[in-house]
């Protein structure tokens, strides 16, 4: 009979510390190189990430127990909810795309004369609203990158600027909103009040907002004047579908669970699709036995996630192994060796958060692992305020969860907008490059920790 496995048994490495981190220097080793070769692809990330997992085990001093912390981490509660979530998406965005509303944007707004100049700005304003609302940056993706995207490229804008709009208007929302994840992860760990985590940081986002709003206006792209005329498949019979996008930004902004709302958004929008006529009730289920396939909308749906998915389940899993294995606790421990001054300590509690996101790609998870260890350094030794802290913490992370290439967000947003049908003859890389709120973010943030901006003392000193 197996037996349960301890998660209390410590998990050891031939070659120590060495040994533990050798695995994910396979995977990230494996996906530069697939992006400096321009196949930067999640599907292609398999390859790096099996290599990864099989050097882990082939290291293990006990590879049963390793396999088990793999499976642990695989089958987390956040990871079974964020790749429901993204299946439900697939069906969604496949659905928007077999009803004809991506025509029905774009013959609405080439004939309101609505250029691609401009409407990457349009996109990164509407996508921070929804953002914000709902507090959720892949709600944000899966919401918008299907629609957005190809309404953006058929307009003429260019694409990494429209993929990086929407990957801005996501960390906007995930950095800004109350009920983030992010947020409230920054003032449990740090023992303050949401609000004041809020009201900290404002002025940190209301500068990078205003940078990156100036960047997608003058970021290139085809002018109004220029834009392309009515193409024969537009029309506007697709329209009748925004309110299937409607309904879920409402829903999410409600604060109704997100399967929930897609679930939802998913019925409505079969329905509707059926009721208006623009969706064939044989396109839902096709069943080819001769050819031994099936497809439709919903299968189709998805498997055009498929690939970020299975992606995922190994990330995870590896990272479990770094957390099991002491490597996380041993990295915060470190940091305190490099405590000067006040600028010292907030730079090395900045470059922990930076290699944590490296790591974890998850932003509640490198807070929860940064959290304990910069409440010490940052308001106990140095006595700043706690809110500062947070803000550091929720700030730095969501501007490296958008720059890091194979973080949930870009990949989503690139695979999201390779499905919607229009081109995308661009690299992740590339996209990322285009974050322009997410670059204008780091650096707020770094210059907000070398110039003392918004520096306050706590309660526990009286000056800087």
């Amino acid at each position: 009979m197996p037996t349960e496995p301890n998660d209390a048994a410590p998990l050891r490495f031939r070659y120590g510390t060495f040994g533990l981190l050798l695995p994910f220097a396979v995977l990230l080793s494996g996906m530069l190189l697939l992006a400096a070769a321009g196949k930067a692809m999640p599907a292609a990330f398999w390859v790096p990430a099996l290599a990864a997992v099989a050097t882990a085990l082939a290291l293990a001093k006990d590879p049963a127990h390793c396999a088990d912390l793999l499976i642990r981490g695989m089958a987390s509660e956040m990871v079974a909810t964020m790749l429901l979530a993204w299946f439900l998406a697939g069906i969604v965005a496949q659905l928007m795309k077999e009803t004809g509303l991506v025509e029905g944007l774009t013959w609405l707004c080439i004939s309101t004369g609505l250029g691609g100049r401009v409407f990457p700005l349009v996109a990164f304003l509407c996508g921070s609203f929804l953002s914000l609302a709902t507090g959720t940056a892949l709600g944000t993706v899966i919401a918008l990158a299907p629609i957005l995207y190809p309404v953006g490229v058929a307009l003429g804008a260019d694409g990494p600027v429209m993929a990086g709009a929407i990957i801005s208007a996501a960390c906007l929302g995930d950095s800004a909103a109350p009920m983030s994840d992010t947020t409230i992860a920054a003032a449990y760990t740090q023992g303050v009040d949401v609000g004041a985590v809020v009201r900290a940081r404002l002025r940190y986002v209301l500068a990078a907002a205003a940078i990156a709003a100036c960047f997608f206006l003058f970021a290139g792209g085809e002018s109004a004047a220029g834009a392309p005329g009515v193409p024969a498949a537009a029309s506007p019979r697709g329209l009748v579908m925004l309110a299937v996008p409607a309904l879920l930004a409402v829903m999410m902004c409600r604060g109704v669970h997100l399967i929930v709302a897609l679930v939802s958004a998913a019925a409505a929008g079969i329905a509707l699709g059926l009721a208006a006529g623009l969706l064939p009730p044989e396109r839902l289920l096709v069943v080819d036995t001769a050819a031994f396939t099936v497809g439709g909308v919903l299968v189709e749906g998805v498997q055009s996630l498929l690939d970020i998915a299975v992606f995922a389940l190994l990330l995870m899993g590896l990272v479990n192994l770094l957390d099991k294995g002491g490597f996380f606790r041993r990295l915060v421990n470190a940091c305190s060796r490099f405590i000067q001054s006040d600028r010292t300590c907030e730079l090395s509690a900045a470059a922990l958060n930076v290699a944590l996101c490296l790591l974890t790609v998850a932003s509640s998870v490198t807070i929860m692992l940064e959290g304990p260890i910069a409440k010490k350094l940052l308001v106990e030794q140095r006595g700043l305020c706690p809110a500062r802290s947070a803000v550091l913490m929720s700030g730095i992370s969501c501007a490296a969860l958008g720059l890091i290439p194979y973080a949930f967000a870009p990949l989503l947003t690139y695979l999201l907008a390779g499905r919607s049908g229009a081109p995308v003859d661009f690299s992740i890389g590339q996209m990322v490059l285009c974050n322009y709120y997410g670059w204008a973010l780091a650096l707020v943030m770094l210059f907000s920790i070398l110039t003392g901006w918004g520096r306050a003392p706590g309660t526990s000193r009286k000056e800087h």
